[in-house]
């Protein structure tokens, strides 16, 4: 992604410009308002980074003529804490989020990151772009189950709650629900329960006045004024201390809050979507999560099913995701040698459909367009592979992609077979389809492969 930086601090400028080329961004990057106009007065771009105040033009009238010229692009501003109402003014116009200067730069990273992602979504509703939400893909009965759903949470403005394992896919859940709503456009600002401590997270959430608590030397915007209009995701919900849920329930059943060191009522209009990947029920059981604040995010609920649920759609993980890193990376897509397909066909995924991609990105980078074997993936995968697995002639002969595809997922269907003791209605209820699509994907892989059809 093409991503246009404007920043008058020199130090500051090098320092993010660098981080964000190592996370993969081409950036080019400015010194002033006016540089960066002319730059996006002369090209395209998908992200626009800048700072609120800037010699010659601000962060704000960059941010209004590039909805102008490019209305999809993604623009997070950077701000001191004096700027913080001008930034969420913005965000009520479509920016897509703010960091308060001095920032870490994980979570400009963080950020980033997320607005690309978004991008990408949006981009593949539409038509325009490969999704690189890979973990929505697949033809599985429960990912079915999941589409459906998050079309009915789309299409109306009820409290969603989002469960699964981490790495399956919440935050992309959230953001798709948010994206095909009627509050597309507006901001999607994220909360990561996890990471705010108890005592902040009032200051966080509500904002403060300034002289609200030692070193509350300015007034603060919190997250949901700055969400109002649009969606609320909290992330990592299950994670938030009991005294804090109380907090967050009162918000939400009055749709607004008090900020800290204030008697002024705010009120919001926040739709609020949330995710974890604790059993709440459990929780509840044990007094961790209060029953109230449950009922009233759980109005709709999704569930991000793992990985080893729905292996029947790791032949077509593989191959998305194979076209999508190598086109992200500047490479042709490559071969997998049989090797390395029988080691993905093999592992568990423990981390899901996160760890999958991970290990095809570097898989990618080490091959540096070459096939993918054994050696370019992560140890805990290649070491599931028996020496059986390998071909007669070593490691280094491979397959063309559609063959390796083919070959992995024929690998599967006879794994669930063998499971199944040969049964084959079992055997496509452990893969996750009818018996009649075992029957055409046999059918099909042996054809695949140039043998004679299943029978």
């Amino acid at each position: 992604m093409r991503l246009l930086l404007a920043e008058d601090d020199r130090i500051v400028r090098i320092t993010v410009r660098d981080a964000l080329e190592e996370a993969g961004f081409a950036v080019t990057a400015c010194a002033d308002g006016s540089e960066a106009m002319a730059a996006l007065e002369r090209e395209g771009w998908d992200i626009l980074l800048t700072d609120v105040r800037l010699p010659g033009v601000d962060g704000l009238a960059l941010f209004r003529r590039i909805r102008l010229l490019q209305p999809d692009a993604g623009v997070i501003l950077m701000t001191a804490y004096a700027d913080t109402e001008d930034a969420v003014a913005v965000m009520r116009e479509g920016a897509r989020d703010y960091l308060l200067k001095p920032f870490e730069m994980e979570e400009l990273l963080l950020r980033v990151g997320r607005v690309r992602d978004e991008l990408r979504v949006r981009r593949s509703a539409h038509g325009s772009e490969e999704s690189d939400g890979g973990a929505l893909l697949g033809e599985a009965p429960s990912m079915r189950l999941l589409r459906d759903r998050m079309e009915a949470a789309a299409a109306s403005d009820v409290a969603v709650l989002v469960t699964g394992e981490t790495g399956t896919g919440k935050d992309l859940c959230a953001r798709i629900t948010h994206e095909r709503s009627r509050r597309a456009g507006r901001p999607f600002v994220v909360v990561n329960c996890a990471a705010i401590p108890e005592t902040l997270f009032e200051a966080e959430l509500f904002g403060h006045e300034k002289g609200a608590f030692t070193g509350a030397d300015r007034r603060r915007v919190g997250r949901f004024a700055a969400a109002d209009g649009g969606t609320l995701f909290l992330d990592e919900v299950g994670d938030l201390a009991p005294s804090s849920q109380a907090k967050l329930l009162r918000s939400l059943e009055s749709s607004s809050f008090e900020p800290v060191g204030s008697s002024e009522t705010v009120r919001v209009d926040v739709r609020v979507v949330a995710a974890t990947n604790h059993d709440l029920s459990a929780d509840i059981a044990r007094g961790l999560f209060r029953k109230d604040l449950f009922y009233r995010l759980n109005v709709i609920d999704l569930h991000a099913p793992p990985l080893r649920e729905r292996r029947s759609d790791l032949p077509l993980l593989v191959g998305a995701f194979l076209k999508q890193i190598a086109v992200r990376q500047g490479r042709p897509v490559p071969d997998l040698e049989p090797a390395a397909v029988a080691a993905l066909a093999a592992h568990d995924y423990p981390g899901n459909v996160r760890e999958l991609q991970h290990a095809l990105e570097r898989a990618v980078a080490l091959a540096r367009g070459s096939a993918i074997g054994l050696e370019h993936l992560p140890v805990d995968i290649a070491a599931g592979t028996s020496t059986a697995a390998r071909p007669e002639g070593g490691a280094g002969e491979f397959q063309p992609l559609d063959r390796a595809v083919a070959a992995f997922e024929h690998e599967y269907v006879q794994r669930a077979l063998a499971r199944a003791g040969g049964h084959r209605t079992r055997a496509a209820a452990l893969l996750g389809i009818s018996r009649k699509s075992l029957w055409e994907r046999l059918r099909e892989v042996s054809r695949a492969r140039g043998q004679p059809g299943e029978r």
